[in-house]
């Protein structure tokens, strides 16, 4: 918070709006003293970040954080499961071991600077997805250390390139008081397959999203609210002999790729 009157009006305004949930609930003492161990327990067990998520305070921050105003990409939330130092690869790059489980994925586009589309050699894209069975690498033992997730660089073109597997929809974690509070208000815990990417480049804003893809199960109804129509990106399945050959494969892929703006940091960022 900056300023003291902005605290002020902010602790005002949460707590005129509990006042009012109060008295239109009429809410009983027994029934204050369960909010109070549920909060508690929310704390005890780690689960403010996913429980702002599952409000949708997370993204409404996010967009307040990251207003977009003009031509670059859309920000979305880092989420819980980023991981600094991720490998920096050279290219061809692989997010994962040719023996990955599930539908093979070749992901490629460009970063520019938005607005004059200007090329931005070397920007450093940050990937990170879950498994085909919707689980990231150290919440998975099976799977190898640093698995799907890599750090590389765009071309001297601002060109990129990558392949991997077609990530998954995944349930949020749900053992915990936030599974209960979801289970308590009729709602799900489904998240739709995306993926997270990070993107820094000298004198540029770093950008942090997602990307999701058509036809997601999910897609219209994110436990957490983040989907953006504009950052949804459509899967091409080839499933011609010669066009896996040309892949070194033996099984059908999918294409799909995305161009990321980066707003100058003289633009306000």
């Amino acid at each position: 918070m900056e300023g003291n009157d902005r605290l002020v009006g902010a602790v005002g305004g949460i707590v005129q709006a509990l006042h009012d949930v109060v008295r239109e609930y009429d809410v009983k003492e027994h029934e204050l003293r369960q909010v109070l161990g549920f909060l508690t327990e929310l704390g005890t067990a780690g689960e403010w970040p996913l429980m702002a998520d599952v409000l949708g305070v997370s993204v409404a921050v996010d967009g307040n954080t990251y207003p977009r105003e003009g031509q670059e990409t859309a920000s979305n939330v880092e989420g819980p499961f980023w991981r600094s130092d991720a490998p920096l690869v050279e290219a061809p790059v692989a997010l994962c071991g040719p023996d990955e489980p599930g539908e093979a994925l070749l992901f490629s586009g460009r970063v520019v600077s938005a607005g004059d589309q200007r090329p931005l050699a070397g920007a450093l894209l940050d990937v990170w997805q879950t498994s085909q069975a919707g689980w990231y690498d150290h919440q998975d033992p099976s799977q190898p250390e640093w698995n799907l997730r890599r750090r590389f660089r765009a071309d001297a073109e601002g060109r990129y390139e990558f392949r991997t597997v077609v990530p998954s929809p995944y349930e949020i974690p749900k053992s915990g008081p936030v599974g209960r509070f979801l289970a308590a208000v009729g709602r799900h815990p489904w998240r739709p397959a995306h993926l997270h990417v990070k993107l820094t480049h000298e004198g540029f804003r770093p950008l942090t999203t997602m990307l999701y893809f058509e036809g997601d199960p999910w897609l219209h109804d994110d436990t957490i609210s983040s989907v953006k129509p504009e950052l949804t990106v459509a899967l091409t399945k080839h499933d011609r002999p010669e066009e896996t050959a040309s892949q070194g494969l033996d099984r059908p892929f999918f294409t799909s790729g995305y161009d990321f703006a980066l707003r100058p940091a003289a633009a306000g960022g």
